[in-house]
């Protein structure tokens, strides 16, 4: 029999009630948090832990999760009843954990806690973190790959050592436990730990890793605030254009890893070029033999598909000449979606290391070797609106980039 499940959100301090959003769309970031765990399937029970303080005001943010809602009961994502409930949390964060714990109900057996700064959570995360633990695993935490190289530190701010970046992890919420591995991490754990998960690692236990998101961006300032404003959807009411963003540049240059980054935090659909060529010469047995322009004909069909639905479309070529520059901007008019042109760019050294070492990932795709990509036809494209250099950029900072520009109000529907 299946237990229901049960999550805490962390608003046990006043940043939970920060206003994210504008107009119709603003709201306190503990209701963002609750109607993304809303969504999530074959929830029963929530405990929201406040400081005593501050019941009244997170019980009102309670009810601005849904309409008609009351302070006990909402509606969960399959349409059943859930209850919530306010309770008083404790001077450390432990406490109010411990005290979440207490509220809810005997039956619920899978517990996530979560924290209300990370108010976008997609409910994807949810459902991997609960899978996870039905799976047989009693503590389970998403979390995202290290791309920064960290460094460890001394009182003096002197480096001590660099860990393997590969080894580490960015841990986020929700965490997902067996409610019994929480309550005895509870009792035994101990120690000065930042999260469960810590808990169930010092009495001994094992923690699942699972893969996180970027969009469950925890909110600790201004900046923060402002990233993840970017990510709301459009107020109810309202019908923001579609975006066609038109990626640009030599092989290796990072086309297709930003494409997939930013079409994951986005959820845009990804139309990359490369891969429709090669259908293309899988099915007509022509290996060996350069793609004409069908590839590129292909691609803007299907972006032009995805823009009439309202599905924002990166799209991932070389894009090395005008003529196939102009005909992406003609899907743009006649979609009426939002253009950004964006060039990439890489410093010889490392574009070559790039060329030299990366393995495809298409079957049967033959990646151009390093004299090949020096040798390509490519124009030059002064009218991109932006330019990218990925030399030794973080791919997180250039999906923000390309996000700063998108927020601005000049990037507007293509003229027709």
């Amino acid at each position: 029999m299946a237990a229901g499940r049960g999550t805490r959100l962390g608003a046990d301090r006043p940043k939970a009630l920060v206003t994210l959003g504008r107009g119709s769309d603003a709201a306190p970031l503990v209701t963002h948090a609750l109607r993304g765990v809303l969504s999530c399937p074959d929830l029963t029970d929530v405990v929201v832990v406040a400081p005593q303080d501050r019941m009244p005001e997170l019980t009102a943010a309670v009810r601005l999760t849904s309409a008609g809602g009351s302070a006990d009961h909402l509606a969960g994502g399959q349409g059943q009843p859930v209850s919530v409930r306010v309770v008083a949390g404790g001077e450390q964060r432990s406490d109010s954990v411990a005290a979440g714990l207490r509220a809810l109900p005997p039956a619920v057996g899978i517990v996530l806690v979560h924290d209300a700064a990370r108010a976008l959570t997609p409910a994807s995360v949810f459902e991997r973190v609960v899978a996870a633990v039905r799976h047989g695993h009693p503590a389970v935490t998403p979390a995202l790959r290290v791309t920064d190289t960290i460094k460890a530190v001394d009182i003096r701010e002197h480096v001590v050592s660099t860990p393997d970046r590969a080894s580490l992890r960015a841990v986020q919420t929700p965490q997902g436990f067996l409610r019994e591995t929480l309550e005895r991490a509870h009792r035994d754990g101990g120690g000065a730990v930042t999260d469960d998960a810590g808990l169930v690692e010092a009495m001994g236990g094992s923690v699942l890793v699972v893969e996180g998101d970027a969009r469950s961006l925890k909110i600790t300032g201004p900046e923060d605030l402002a990233i993840v404003s970017r990510w709301l959807r459009p107020p109810s009411g309202t019908a923001a254009a579609p975006v066609l963003l038109v990626l640009g540049g030599l092989p290796g240059t990072g086309k297709t890893t930003l494409a997939r980054a930013w079409a994951a935090r986005r959820r845009a659909a990804h139309v990359r070029v490369d891969t429709i060529e090669q259908a293309l010469l899988q099915s007509a047995a022509t290996h060996g033999t350069a793609p004409g322009p069908e590839g590129y004909a292909a691609a803007y069909a299907v972006a032009a598909d995805q823009l009439q639905l309202g599905i924002d479309v990166v799209a991932d070529s070389v894009n090395p000449l005008e003529v196939t520059r102009e005909a992406w901007r003609d899907v743009a008019r006649r979609a009426g979606a939002s253009l950004l042109q964006v060039e990439l760019t890489c410093a010889e050294p490392e574009h070559q290391r790039r060329v030299v070492s990366r393995e495809a990932d298409i079957d049967g795709h033959r990646l151009p070797e390093w004299s090949e990509v020096r040798e390509h036809d490519y124009e030059d494209w002064p009218d991109a609106d932006l330019s990218l250099d990925t030399t030794d950029r973080a791919i997180a900072e250039l999906v923000d980039r390309i996000d700063d520009c998108l927020a601005r109000p000049e990037v507007s529907p293509a003229e027709a």
